[in-house]
């Protein structure tokens, strides 16, 4: 494997904790730009109802990522913990697990592909039909980043973040360049998600000595983060399928803008779990790493609710565009809110799946049934209607994302105190 040392020679300078910070920061920076770039050239380029489906078959998209996320947190884990000898051999078990999970993914997607195109009221097949290949890149993306997050090879990992931004703008706004519609953005997105991949395999070339048993280990042990993932992607989206089937096709539009901001929040502050996810998987009792982390995060979260709450306008207009969602700006910091609560939130379950907290998944099932129950209730109802509507269920989104993240980080400290 090239990113790793060859006997005989001096091991490669690590980077400091800053250093590392930083540089992944970057690459996920960058990945975070060109994503965002994508959504805010098709929010311009598109009419509200088909921005509403693109945002909806992402939401989809980020549920489906869960499996990818899975492999790269066990892999991660896997990697960070292992001492002695068959580094290599790990590594390239992990590679393979991601491949058959690739083609098991792939083909889930092309069956539902009927099902969705009926939930979400979206009559483009090929745009449907596309989600699968897009899955199965991810798929194979995830085993790959969780080799080289595992062995901190910081810079190789921040390449492949780049890799995901830059490909999902190049082709996803070239694509709508070309024909603005959803099955444009569709085929942009399908492309974009081979280039990471492509340079991961390159990236981790040589890599052998992976057994079939060793590959089905790394696949059950993927199967508990997986789930757990599955539960947080799931609430942290459902607030875009229930806009989409709850409010009328004008006001799912203006939900769908505000999730660009909550979106951007959620992941703003990403890098500080990957950079701290090895340190608790070897130290899964540090509860004090782990407060330091979530106070790191909701100190960025902080910034982004005053940011949106100061300059309402420029939020607006990076979103979607005065012309067509001004009626958006008053309520830009409660997405802000929203987009924070769930990057705390995501902090906490990946800390309980390097304790590992085999509950949270169960708590967080809890949460979502609580979430759609009352958006039912509330927005099926007519109890709140139009503008109503969307800032009520992004305050509920939020005030969710809290309660689950306290419940969470409370079970974590218990069970610490507990083993000791």
């Amino acid at each position: 494997m090239t990113s790793e040392t060859t006997p005989g020679q001096p091991p490669a300078p690590k980077l400091t904790f800053l250093g590392s910070a930083t540089v992944v920061a970057v690459g996920m920076a960058i990945m975070n730009v060109g994503a965002y770039g994508f959504t805010i050239f098709a929010v311009h380029k598109l009419a509200p109802e088909q921005f509403s489906a693109v945002i909806a078959l992402l939401g989809l998209l980020l549920i489906g990522n869960v499996v990818p996320l899975g492999l790269q947190a066990s892999g991660a884990r896997r990697i960070a913990t292992h001492t002695g000898p068959g580094q290599a051999a790990l590594a390239d078990s992990l590679l393979k697990a991601g491949r058959r999970a690739a083609l098991a993914l792939t083909a889930v997607c092309l069956v539902a592909t009927p099902l969705l195109m009926w939930l979400l009221h979206i009559d483009s097949l090929i745009a449907v039909l596309l989600l699968a290949p897009t899955l199965g890149c991810l798929s194979i993306m995830g085993s790959q980043l969780g080799v080289l997050q595992g062995g901190k090879n910081w810079t190789e990992l921040a390449a492949l973040y780049t890799a995901v931004g830059v490909g999902r703008f190049l082709f996803g706004a070239g694509a709508l360049a070309i024909h603005p519609s959803l099955t444009s953005a569709m085929i942009g997105l399908a492309l974009g998600a081979a280039v990471p991949p492509l340079l991961g395999t390159f990236l981790l070339r040589g890599s052998s000595g992976g057994t079939p048993e060793q590959v089905k280990q790394v696949l059950r042990e993927a199967v508990h983060g997986t789930h757990t993932l599955l539960a947080f992607f799931a609430i942290a989206n459902v607030d875009v399928l229930l806009a989409r089937s709850l409010m009328d096709g004008q006001h799912s539009g203006y939900y769908a803008a505000g999730v660009i901001v909550a979106k951007a929040c959620l992941f703003l502050p990403q890098f500080v779990i990957v950079i701290v996810f090895p340190s608790l998987a070897n130290s899964p009792g540090d509860t004090l790493r782990l407060r330091r982390a979530i106070q790191a995060v909701a100190a960025l979260g902080v910034c982004c609710v005053l940011g949106a709450l100061l300059l309402p306008d420029l939020v607006v207009t990076v979103a979607g565009g005065k012309e067509n969602y001004a009626a958006l700006g008053s309520y830009a910091w409660i997405f802000a809110l929203a987009g924070s609560s769930y990057a705390v939130l995501q902090l906490v379950v990946y800390a309980a799946i390097a304790q590992p907290e085999k509950r949270a998944a169960l708590v967080i099932w809890i949460g979502l049934a609580a979430l759609v129950v009352a958006a039912l209730i509330i927005l099926g109802l007519d109890i709140a209607t139009g503008m109503t509507a969307v800032k009520v269920l992004a305050a509920m989104t939020a005030t969710c994302a809290l309660a689950l993240s306290a419940a969470l980080a409370a079970g974590l400290h218990k069970q610490t105190a507990d083993s000791d």
